[in-house]
């Protein structure tokens, strides 16, 4: 018989715990105020919670979420797997972009991201929210801010992800949202105030990008809501129950200067802009198309041909 001595047992022991930890993950994680970023040793569970997002996100399965426990900064962080960042209504769960730094990055293949209940504020840095490459993107309840400098953005996404924003304030930033690379995106109950531009889809690298608008007011802005063909893809804007008011330049406008570039709008308010609506063929096809349910008023100009639609 093959008696095994008691520092045999000990050696097992200690290999089970130094290598269980670091193949664990768990679901939820938590960052707090007076939290600290060694706690990732125990997962930033709520009784020891991490201080950044940057730290939390090391912890949590794919499809896991972070979850704000108190109102502080949590910092700029690159998210590289599925997750959801969440902040409770009543929780101020901030990013500051500073020059040269980005709110949160999202550039891996196939993730899925969720933020929730976030404010990010731009203080010189370029992008509040970066898309370049992943699956989906839902912004639920944010508030995104002060990306105000030139070729700043609150949201920018250059990849073909299904993106979705609701009931979120985009305000005095230089571009509101930013579409492109075969974005599909719905926009809905959110408000874009003060913003250079407020919402634009452009079709790049002959690529299609769309974007559903409804409930949704685009105000203050220098142009308002744009669609842009620069190649031999389609942008195309869907509008419904939205209001295009006071851009100092123009409210709603489609430019193709190849492929195809087209909106589409019903039951909307287009009105107080210099310039109403803007339809320009500059080498592709622009169409502005509206149902007869529209309130096109008070606006200094229009400029090019609104293709009239009948309900069906």
């Amino acid at each position: 018989m093959l008696i095994k001595s008691p520092s045999v047992y000990l050696l097992a022991v200690l290999c089970v715990t130094i290598v269980t930890p670091a193949q664990a993950l768990v679901q939820r994680a938590f960052v707090a105020s007076y939290g600290d970023d060694v706690n990732t040793a125990t997962d930033c569970q709520v009784l020891a919670p991490c201080r950044r997002y940057s730290a939390a996100v090391t912890v949590v399965n794919p499809n896991g979420e972070v979850v704000a426990i108190d109102s502080a900064s949590y910092g700029n962080v690159t998210l590289t797997q599925s997750v959801s960042l969440t902040a409770a209504p009543g929780i101020y769960a901030g990013t500051s972009a500073f020059p040269g730094l980005i709110g949160i990055t999202i550039a891996t293949a196939d993730v899925s991201v969720v933020l929730r209940g976030l404010t990010i504020n731009g203080q010189g840095g370029p992008y509040g929210i970066l898309m370049t490459n992943g699956a989906k993107l839902s912004i639920e309840n944010c508030v995104i801010s002060n990306f105000s400098g030139n070729e700043q953005y609150a949201v920018y996404v250059d990849t073909a992800a299904r993106v979705t924003m609701v009931n979120t304030l985009v305000r005095d930033n230089f571009v509101g949202i930013n579409l492109q690379g075969g974005a599909n995106a719905d926009i809905s109950e959110s408000r874009f105030l003060g913003n250079g531009i407020g919402i634009v889809a452009k079709s790049t690298a002959n690529k299609s990008t769309t974007a559903a608008i409804s409930d949704t007011v685009v105000t203050g802005s220098f142009d308002g809501v744009s669609a842009f063909s620069g190649s031999s893809g389609n942008s195309r804007i869907n509008a419904v129950r939205s209001t295009i008011t006071n851009s100092s330049n123009i409210g709603i406008a489609a430019f193709a200067s190849a492929g195809t570039a087209t909106i589409t709008f019903s039951d909307s308010m287009v009105t107080g802009n210099t310039i109403g609506y803007l339809q320009v063929n500059g080498g592709g096809t622009a169409t502005l198309k509206s149902l007869r349910n529209n309130i096109i008023t008070d606006n200094g100009s229009n400029t090019g041909t609104l293709t009239t639609l009948l309900p069906q």
